[in-house]
């Protein structure tokens, strides 16, 4: 089998200590060992199996080229390191080139099962096994059934108890697996079924269930429930709970709904009430009833409930922090046992809010945690709904081999269900159409449409882009359809997103139409008490993107302009300005030189996507009307904000952040802060940085945060009333998240000073900020903001931010950065001040590449 040298058949990738399955050899420690003449040093790494070896080896294969070959030996490598989702990417990356390589098929299939992916797994040792080699092929057939065979395993556990708790809600007496009340799922059947008990000796038929689910809990919270059901009156509860089992079981019309809860709402029993109101979705109606009668169960499972249903609420009024803090303060009650359903319930709820909210890392660790514990507590339903989760913040944050693995696994066990097949139709659409696979994205879309039914208004927004590029004769039938009956309760800013896609569908049909539904857009995104509304500010930012490229299209430059300025609520500089905007396949440059002339340039060519480094994406004759100016001002929309190259490090340039007036610094001494010698968490995998010499202006007192002293809360107090920050420590892109965080010293709430904390510090003095750290100054994938640390700082009322997108080197960072300020506390602007002291350090070495990726935001 290529990839490691194999001539016969052998176990390609020992598992790692303590995962060994059966007929696995376990990993063994060995010595480095003498590299024999001739023998290839990156086989006889990986053939040690061990960590040492894993580590040497792909020491050198990074610093060979990429063939399908050497991605193959780096997924063994990260395979050995405890890596698969990096493993994964590599196997994905040998494929991408050479689809039968047989060593990364094998390798794919073993991140695939440590991802705890099994059907995915499962059809990459399935697809070893087709290419039938000697040895290769009997294995991976085998581990491709055991695989198979365990995942249904559990999946027909989780359908008997579903079975048994159907039932038990039509007959209280129904025989129930051994396993029944184990399964977190079991208590709301439970709920269900004392609800709709007749008869009091029915009620009592459920006091043993109550006693082992409350046996979970440590408690007598259900028992005493039981108990006081069975004291009411069934003379007049035993009609009401007959209605109820009917509600239950979806045998009531509408009218019959209608009907059953007003006489519920009459009764006094609080526990038909609050299942009632749940089962006819009318919790919003009566939010205080729910919460006043969810108080009165004394039962935790009601106010986890109520708190869902309150954040329901906030979130269908865009209200999404508002949502996000509900249930943050209701997660205590999760910390016990037995109640896994309802916390399950919520923590998907909390992935899902910041999952909108761009803050992808902590939305994926809740998820991430919930699908574990759904997994190990066999609730098979909740367990789907979290891995979908899981491939959205992959693909959200472009983690394309990971959500691709999700979603595969996602079809894998939900083929039959229509709705399922559309869901995954529409993201593999929309994850093809990001990476501008253009025949791809449409073969999508329409295996999505070949379900029969509607698209959810997120596919909508897809077929809109990729019939801009490869329409079909149904497209506005099918859009029409989608976007005037979405499926489901949608959000003020949810609405003015539908209405952003027919515009960005029409405006390529219909230049008139689309114009006008675009202008509807913006005006239903900025309707009063949207402001927190993401959704209505990306509606927002979409349609101006779309307005702003019909604009740029014709060629009408200044009509561009004016739109950027309307959309920023602030005139744009008159000379020296470079205004730029991208989406998809469309880029515009727009240049104000000295002489405050427009000069444009549009472009609907590009098939793939632009790089995270800008070099040479302006155009020399758009760079010469520049080239006169002292210094340019670029307003960058996102997602091409904070990239680097954007323009020549021999030009004096800054990224025009903010879209509000300067915040007037406070008056008083001049405080400059030093945040250095960092603390870094136990086991944390960084060298210490060395430390860090300030550069103080006349006056100025000296702050420090340092040692264990330097924490995120103590930082964000001290940097209230800076008015010169410097940020010594280390940089990090969030793993598999996109975002930028620096790494403080360890407190309660972590050890990261992240983006949404960093916009809520007010930074009262103004101060102008050193980002002295690797990759600072990255921007995560948005469209409707730039997300990153320097325009978190911006917002918080920083002056101006200089930070890298790039690694730095310590000692020379510190001198660089304080060069610049001694240069603008002499009266230099910053940009012209970046650039001399830059110039200056480039004709000793040329070599230092970081210093091009030092950017200005301002």
């Amino acid at each position: 089998m290529s990839g490691l040298g194999a001539e016969t058949y052998q176990p390609l990738v020992p598992a790692m200590a303590g995962s060994a399955e059966p007929g696995e050899p376990s990993s063994h420690v060995a010595g480095e060992g003498t590299l024999a003449e001739g023998e290839d040093p990156v086989s006889h790494y990986l053939e040690q199996g061990d960590r040492y070896g894993a580590e040497k080896a792909l020491s050198l294969l990074r610093k060979s080229l990429s063939t399908p070959d050497v991605e193959s030996q780096q997924s063994v490598a990260l395979l050995r390191l405890g890596k698969p989702e990096n493993a994964l990417a590599n196997a994905d990356a040998a494929l991408s080139e050479a689809p039968r390589h047989a060593a990364a098929l094998w390798n794919r299939g073993l991140a695939l099962r440590d991802l705890r992916l099994p059907l995915a797994a499962a059809r990459s040792f399935a697809q070893v096994a087709s290419l039938k080699e000697p040895g290769w092929a009997e294995e991976a057939t085998q581990r491709a059934q055991g695989l198979r065979r365990d995942i249904f395993t559990h999946r027909d556990r989780w359908a008997a108890v579903l079975k048994a708790g159907a039932s038990l809600i039509e007959n209280a007496d129904t025989p129930l697996p051994e396993d029944f009340s184990d399964t977190p799922i079991a208590r709301l059947f439970f709920y269900d079924a004392v609800r709709a008990a007749p008869t009091v000796s029915a009620v009592q038929t459920l006091l043993p269930l109550a006693r082992k689910l409350d046996g979970r809990t440590r408690s007598h919270v259900l028992e005493a429930y039981v108990q006081r059901v069975a004291a009411a009156d069934f003379q007049r509860r035993g009609p009401l709970a007959q209605g109820y089992a009917a509600l239950a079981s979806k045998r009531l019309s509408v009218s019959e709904r209608e009907m059953f809860l007003r006489q519920v709402l009459s009764s006094q029993d609080d526990d038909l009430i609050l299942g009632t109101l749940v089962l006819t979705q009318t919790v919003s109606s009566h939010l205080e009833l729910f919460k006043a009668k969810a108080d009165a169960m004394k039962d935790p499972w009601f106010q986890l409930l109520a708190a869902q249903e309150r954040a329901t609420v906030d979130k269908r009024a865009g209200r999404l922090a508002h949502a996000v803090r509900t249930l943050r303060e209701a997660l205590p009650l999760c910390e016990g046992t037995g109640l896994e359903y309802r916390c399950l319930s919520l923590q998907s709820d909390l992935s899902t809010l910041l999952m909108k909210l761009h803050e992808f890392q902590d939305a994926r660790q809740y998820a991430k945690k919930a699908w574990e514990d759904a997994r190990a507590n066999n609730e098979w339903q909740m367990e789907q709904d979290l891995l979908w989760s899981l491939s959205q913040i992959a693909r959200l944050v472009k983690d394309t081999s990971l959500s691709r693995a999700y979603i595969e696994e996602f079809l894998a066990r939900n083929e039959s269900k229509p709705d399922a097949v559309r869901r995954v139709h529409e993201s593999l659409a929309s994850i093809a159409f990001q990476e501008l696979r253009i025949d791809e994205a449409r073969w999508e879309i329409d295996a999505a449409l070949a379900t029969g039914l509607p698209l959810s208004p997120s596919g909508a927004f897809t077929l809109a882009e990729v019939a801009r590029l490869k329409g079909a004769p149904r497209d506005e039938e099918h859009l029409m359809r989608a976007l005037t009956t979405p499926l489901g309760a949608r959000s003020p800013g949810e609405r003015a997103v539908d209405m952003h896609a027919l515009g960005r569908f029409f405006i390529e049909r219909d230049v008139a139409r689309g114009r006008t539904l675009l202008w509807n857009s913006i005006q239903e995104a900025s309707a009063p008490g949207l402001e927190e509304d993401i959704a209505a500010s990306r509606a927002r930012a979409y349609s101006f993107t779309s307005l702003i490229l019909e604009a740029g299209r014709r060629g009408a430059f200044d009509e561009a302009l004016e739109l950027i300025s309307r959309e920023r609520g602030q005139s744009l500089p008159e000379r020296c300005l470079l205004a730029a905007t991208s989406d998809s396949e469309r880029t515009l440059l727009i240049v104000r030189g000295v002489d405050a002339k427009s000069l444009g340039w549009h472009d609907e060519t590009r098939r793939a996507p632009l790089p995270s480094q800008l070099d040479g994406l302006v155009r020399e004759d758009l760079l010469a009307a520049l080239r006169p100016c002292e210094r340019v001002e670029v307003l960058a929309r996102p997602p091409l904000h904070g990239r680097a190259g954007l323009l020549p490090p021999s030009m004096a340039w800054s990224y025009l952040t903010r879209t509000t007036a300067p915040r007037a610094p406070r008056k008083g001494p001049a405080v400059h802060l030093v945040v250095s010698d960092v603390e870094t968490p136990p086991g944390t995998d960084v060298l210490p940085l060395p430390s860090w010499g300030a550069s103080l202006g006349p006056e100025a007192q000296l702050r420090t945060r340092s040692g264990a002293d330097a924490t995120p809360s103590r930082v964000r107090a001290a940097m209230q009333d800076a008015t010169e920050i410097d940020l010594v420590a280390h940089g990090f892109i969030y793993d598999r998240a996109d975002a930028s965080y620096l790494l403080l010293s360890s407190e309660r709430g972590g050890s990261e000073l992240t983006v949404p904390q960093v916009r809520d510090t007010p930074l009262h003095g103004a101060p102008f900020v050193v980002l002295s750290s690797c990759d600072a100054a990255h921007t995560s994938y948005a469209l409707h903001e730039p997300l990153s640390l320097p325009a978190a700082f911006i917002h918080a009322g920083a002056r101006g931010v200089l930070a890298a997108t790039t690694r730095i080197p310590g000692n020379d960072a510190n001198v660089f950065f304080n060069q610049v300020r001694e240069r603008m506390r002499a009266g230099v602007a910053p940009s012209i001040a970046l650039r001399d002291v830059r110039a200056q350090w480039l004709e000793k070495d040329a070599k230092q590449t970081w210093l091009a990726n030092v950017l200005l935001f301002e």
